[in-house]
Parts: structure tokens; C-alpha cells; sequence
């Protein structure tokens, strides 16, 4: 299984927060579910599953089962228990090469020894690389990546830029394009571009603006380089709405 990859056009630009919102609108616009949306749109936990798999996933001598085709193929399979009295559900194939890389989880499902749900993974990611240039397409659904699994599972069906590739996660250029969903947040549209420098904000993209499209239309502009306060310029169906605040890079 293999995830469809499709490239955006590159447009390259130069504490933690509850979500607040100035000025009018509050009870039109919610920051929390914009917030997410845009943590859901973020490109770290697509390119953590094509990382090393102890990161993320219980690795023990025979579980999961590991077979090693001849094209390279990692497959993965569950159906065991750990060491700790955990188990190990469902498979995951993998490839890394010299230009890329994929990982497909079906019905991947890791349980602790108190029988709690910690990482579940149907779906797909894919890498292409291109010199600096990297695009990802990520279609999956999943717990235990963006947020623990007894908040339920989150969906993303995301095409990612990402410029320079080196430079992630501390410095890059990002597009994105793509539909995001969690139990707490309906399939919401996001597309935009932002630019990330740690060195000059570390709570906010440098510079950028983003569009999220849920059951209302809002935009983002964001400004980090200059004003480094975890807030964003905001605008409801196109009307501007004052600063909103939030953990934008957490």
C-alpha cells in the first residue's frame, strides 16, 4: 500500500498558549478548532512515521515479525505480545531509498499491558526527494501521533512541499494543501504557505498565511520575524477579526 503523492507548486518565502482571540467575532470564530486544523496540517508526524520505527513503535525480538524482500520491502507483522504483557496488531511495510521513502500501516494497532490504546495506524505516507526539495503525501488515520488515542483517532489526507528538506525541523519553507479531521473537529480544508526559522520564533511561522476552511472560512497571516508573540492576523470570511493567539508551533 502506498500513499498518492501529489506535489503542490512551491512558493518559497523568506510557553504554551490556551487560544485567544481579540476583538469582535469570538463567538463566530473558534480558535481552538483553527488551531488544531492547522497542528493537524503540520508536516512532523507524516515525515516521524518514514523515521526510525523505534521512535515510535515497540521494537522486541519477534514482535513484531520482521520479513526483508528483495526489493528492500520492511514488513512488519503483529499478532504477539510484548515483554511488558502490551501486544501488537495489524502490520507495516516500509522502504527507504536513495530518493525517498513510503511506510503503509494496515490496521496497525499497539496496546499497552492495561489494554489502553497507544498508537493505531491505517494509511499511508510517502516521500519524494529532489535535491532540497521534498514532497510528501500523507493519507492515514491514526491515534498516538498528534495526540494520545483516548482522544480519539485524527485523519489527513495532506500534499506537502517542504524547502530546503535539511532544514526541517528548525528551518524551512512549507506548502500545504489537504483535508484534516479529528473527533473534536469536523473534515476542515487547509492550503497555504509559511515559513518556519526557529532561530528568529520558535511560537509562530516567520512569516506566511494560511486559509483553514471548516464550516467557516479563516484566514491566517502570520508575522514571527517581526513580532514573535504566538499570534496570528486573522480574517473571517474574509472580514479581518484582530489578533488570535494559540500554540501555533508547540
Amino acid at each position: 500500500m502506498r500513499a498518492h503523492l501529489v506535489l503542490v507548486p512551491l512558493l518559497v518565502s523568506g510557553c504554551s498558549l490556551a487560544p485567544t482571540l481579540e476583538g469582535g467575532g469570538a463567538a463566530a470564530l473558534d480558535l481552538d478548532a483553527t488551531a488544531l486544523a492547522f497542528g493537524l496540517a503540520r508536516p512532523d508526524e507524516a515525515l516521524l512515521l518514514l523515521d526510525d520505527l523505534s521512535l515510535w513503535l515497540p521494537l522486541e525480538p519477534g514482535c513484531p515479525t520482521l520479513d526483508l524482500d528483495t526489493a528492500g520491502v520492511e514488513r512488519w507483522q503483529g499478532g504477539c505480545t510484548l515483554s511488558d504483557g502490551g501486544a501488537i496488531d495489524g502490520s507495516l511495510e516500509r522502504l527507504v531509498s536513495a530518493d525517498g521513502a513510503w511506510v503503509a500501516g494496515n490496521g496497525l494497532r499497539v496496546v499497552d499491558a492495561d489494554g489502553h490504546t497507544t498508537l493505531q495506524l491505517d494509511g499511508a505516507v510517502e516521500l519524494l526527494s529532489d535535491g532540497a526539495l521534498a514532497g510528501i503525501g500523507a493519507s492515514y488515520t491514526a491515534c498516538g501521533l498528534h495526540e494520545p488515542c483516548d482522544g480519539g483517532l485524527a485523519t489527513v489526507d495532506l500534499a506537502f512541499n517542504l524547502f530546503p528538506y535539511d532544514g526541517f525541523p528548525l528551518r524551512y519553507d512549507l506548502v500545504v494543501e489537504g483535508v484534516v479531521a479529528s473527533a473534536v473537529l469536523p473534515p476542515t480544508a487547509v492550503s497555504g504557505t509559511v515559513s518556519v526559522d526557529h532561530e528568529s520564533c520558535g511560537i509562530e511561522p516567520a512569516s506566511g498565511s494560511l486559509l483553514v476552511h471548516g464550516d467557516l472560512l479563516v484566514g491566517l497571516d502570520f508575522d514571527g520575524a517581526s513580532s514573535c508573540d504566538a499570534c496570528a492576523s486573522l480574517a473571517l470570511e474574509g472580514l479581518p477579526m484582530g489578533p488570535g493567539c494559540a500554540d501555533w508551533l508547540p
